[in-house]
């Protein structure tokens, strides 16, 4: 269906290159990493992904690295999980991509921090089928949240438990809507009505915050319920917020909270950094780039962010905030 060349544009079929054997330690991981973000890009929590390549030459089964030494060696030169990621989901694109049905297309958008390119996806290719199926409506609410388009995300969250009325992730989304429209008590409700049909079946006594809130145990995987749980513990580490970027890095209210705990600890440059890139990559999330600009002022730091400056302000005239 073309959904992803316009974005990306599509990869070459190149003759591939050798990896040397010093990689072994990157390929296995790669290999790992591939299908962890294979499960996601599929929206398949818990999906055992049996996605394998095979050598043109001797049709052997071989690493996803040569497979793919392009893409292994861009990902082995960058750092954060989030970007690792994009790296796989657009060779991902082109080699399963338009096997995926429309919500899994804009979900896989959303979560690579597109979404806005999710809705126009959305927009130019629904068709009859799509308009009354429950996990069009959530994906496209969720993409309405990230932009935090809140009644546009209800709307698609409530049209979606209208088709299927038990539908859990139009349920957890429809809670961390209520969260930030101020309805918390109909939020905590939800999510304690999603827990227990979810854990109806599981005998554990306990669980650990990945388990509950991560992507792969399919719980209540949530931005508002994991920053709950993160502040609920007064003895919460930097590395604990740290691994659970890597799970809600597409969300501003996570990223925010997250710079916004770093600001408590009194570790201000480091919050600032992360206000600023939110800023820039998410210019919509208002706390975002207030908080910017007001730590900008009390470090000191315009005289030397003069660019930067000025781009803060030109979203704060245009969208009428107030520092």
């Amino acid at each position: 269906m073309g959904f992803f060349a316009n974005l990306f544009g599509l990869r070459n079929n190149k003759k591939r290159r050798a990896v040397p054997a010093s990689a072994l330690t990157d390929i296995d991981i790669f290999d790992k990493e591939f299908l962890a973000a294979a499960s996601r890009y599929t929206s398949r929590p818990k999906g055992e992904m049996n996605m394998r390549v095979r050598s043109e030459e001797t049709n052997e089964v071989i690493p996803f690295a040569l497979a793919f030494p392009e893409a292994f060696e861009e990902w082995k030169q960058v750092k954060s999980v989030w970007d690792k990621r994009g790296i796989i989901y657009k060779v991902l694109d082109n080699s399963i991509g338009e096997s995926l049905k429309l919500w899994q297309v804009i979900e896989r958008y959303n979560i690579d921090r597109y979404p806005e390119h999710a809705l126009k996806i959305a927009a130019e290719h629904a068709t009859g089928p799509d308009l009354t199926d429950a996990n069009f409506h959530m994906a496209v609410a969720r993409a309405y949240f990230i932009l935090t388009r809140y009644k546009e995300a209800q709307e698609r969250a409530e049209k979606a438990l209208s088709l299927v009325p038990n539908h859990m992730k139009a349920k957890i989304l429809l809670g961390d809507i209520w969260h930030h429209t101020h309805q918390q008590e109909r939020a905590d409700d939800m999510y304690s009505e999603v827990l227990k049909i979810k854990m109806t079946s599981d005998t554990r006594k306990s669980l650990t915050i990945h388990e509950l809130v991560g992507f792969d145990n399919d719980l209540v995987h949530s931005p508002v319920y994991a920053v709950a749980m993160l502040r609920r513990d007064a003895a919460v580490t930097e590395s604990l917020w740290d691994s659970l970027a890597c799970e809600f890095y597409h969300y501003p209210h996570f990223r925010s909270a997250h710079a916004t705990y770093l600001v408590q600890q009194g570790d201000y440059m480091k919050a600032f950094s992360k206000f600023m890139t939110l800023s820039r990559e998410m210019p919509w999330f208002k706390e975002g780039v207030i908080n910017t600009y007001s730590l900008m002022q009390q470090l000191g730091l315009e005289p030397q962010m003069i660019e930067d400056k000025v781009r803060l302000e030109e979203i704060i005239r245009k969208e009428h905030w107030t520092v």
